[in-house]
């Protein structure tokens, strides 16, 4: 099931906003690729290598600016929001570590029972995070970078 953008996700921030947005295409976009090819991913493993890299890279550039606009707007739970975000990257450097791993990328089963799991983790973290954690500093928000 592909995690689709609402407007409850909103934090009327423009770019926090337009940035959520490209974490759900990311998440989808390896949704897609494990959906097209279930049980044979093996064959598509550096498409979904590159696809998790680039959702951590974009990941962490994200936190970077969102971290960013609550230091300048003083959001007075910085540190705790900081620590989820920390943990996050933590277990997607451990995700992505574990994929280079091991005959991991070259065993469907393994791969299709992987990403499921990530998946879910993926799309789970993401709506809860923002449901919770970002519409938190949304009243502290009073101007961008």
């Amino acid at each position: 099931m592909i995690a689709h953008w609402d407007s409850k996700y909103e934090t009327n921030i423009s770019e926090i906003d337009s940035q959520h947005k490209k974490l759900f295409r990311l998440i989808n976009n390896i949704e897609t690729v494990y959906e097209e090819n279930k049980h044979h991913l093996s064959g598509k493993s550096k498409v979904l290598l590159d696809a998790v890299s680039e959702l951590e890279d974009y990941t962490l550039s994200h936190f970077l600016i969102e971290e960013r606009v609550m230091e300048l707007n003083q959001y007075p739970n910085l540190e705790a929001h900081i620590n989820q975000h920390n943990k996050f990257t933590d277990k997607i450097l451990d995700l992505k570590n574990r994929l280079g791993q091991g005959n991991l990328l070259s065993n469907d089963e393994l791969l299709d029972t992987f990403f499921k799991d990530l998946i879910d983790f993926l799309r789970a973290w993401l709506t809860n995070h923002i449901l919770k954690e970002d519409l938190d500093y949304k009243p502290f928000i009073k101007f961008s970078i």
